[in-house]
């Protein structure tokens, strides 16, 4: 199992092995990665769009991105993604934990907000200065902000 870390700076925990920054094999294919992670499936021509980039550059960076990361990227009828059953991301338990607190009375959505406020203590992707980032980061810190509107019991 890969657990995968978008809160904080991008890392990736499998086997007691630790991967970050470099060990992705470059910015473009850690950006890759992480939009993945973030997003799901994508075409090529999807992350060329986000990344702003050509995308005879992106398939070279996927391909050695599947390289790196084999067996959790694949590729298949045109998208790139990350192996469901091989991978387990921060952002989706915090969708999750924020989904459980939705239209339950403030006592009993605390627990799944603390949670989410715990996954979500530090930016999402902090190290990464792209437009893409700073968008997805001001999307998730809404999204705990209108969640925890209605408990007192958060900060954020």
């Amino acid at each position: 199992m890969f657990d995968i870390q978008l809160f904080g700076r991008v890392e990736v925990r499998t086997r007691g092995i630790l991967l970050v920054g470099p060990d992705f094999g470059g910015d473009r294919q850690r950006h890759l990665f992480a939009l993945l992670a973030l997003r799901g499936p994508q075409s090529t021509a999807e992350l060329a769009e986000t990344l702003e980039e050509k995308k005879k550059d992106i398939e070279s960076d996927m391909s050695a991105l599947r390289t790196t990361m084999e067996p959790v990227v694949r590729h298949h009828r045109g998208r790139w993604s990350l192996d469901p059953d091989q991978v387990r991301v921060d952002v989706h338990r915090f969708d999750e934990l924020i989904a459980a607190a939705e239209g339950r009375p403030a006592d009993r959505a605390a627990k799944p907000l603390t949670a989410a406020a715990f996954l979500a203590t530090r930016p999402l992707l902090e190290d990464e200065d792209v437009p893409w980032a700073a968008e997805a980061r001001a999307e998730y810190r809404a999204k705990l902000v209108m969640a925890s509107a209605g408990s007192s019991t958060i900060t954020v």
